[in-house]
């Protein structure tokens, strides 16, 4: 009899509260578990997780969103991914595939975890590399293009901005 395999990939990005790593993978794990038994979590960096599911990203946010647990600090969707800790690769990759996605208004928000990159400069780099696609706005965006960087890799988050 033939095993069916389930594809895992990386889909959400996690960050955990100080001193609550251990809680936290457990945590998680509840909640992703109840759609998906193959899901995986690794510590990528002290307090950064990646969470690895055969689901969506947007299903995975969701669940944990849902219910979420208290070691949770922030929860990143990875709707893209950069195998690559260079700022210029980075900069490329984004602006490559944020043209197909934002349209009218956003901003760039980077976060470097465990790895030292200049995240001022991907931030204007892919502003500027967007200009005439879309609008930069600080103050009501409809998109705000997070990058997580960490050793050897980026994720791409666009998040529907909810405040404006």
């Amino acid at each position: 009899m033939l095993k069916r395999y389930t594809i895992v990939n990386p889909v959400l990005l996690v960050t955990a509260r100080k001193n609550k790593e251990n809680k936290c993978i457990i945590e998680i794990m509840n909640r992703i578990l109840i759609r998906d038994i193959n899901a995986k979590i690794e510590e990528v960096v002290k307090n950064v997780f990646l969470v690895y599911s055969s689901l969506s990203p947007m299903e995975a946010y969701g669940l944990l969103f849902s219910a979420r647990p208290s070691c949770i600090a922030k929860v990143y969707p990875i709707h893209f991914m950069i195998p690559s800790a260079q700022e210029e690769e980075i900069i490329r990759k984004t602006i490559e595939n944020a043209k197909k996605i934002v349209k009218t208004s956003f901003y760039v928000d980077c976060h470097k975890r465990g790895i030292e990159v200049n995240c001022r400069q991907i931030e204007i780099g892919i502003g500027l590399g967007l200009k005439g696609y879309a609008k930069v706005d600080f103050k009501k965006p409809d998109f705000v293009v997070v990058i997580n960087v960490i050793p050897n890799l980026a994720t791409v988050s666009y998040v529907k901005n909810t405040f404006g």
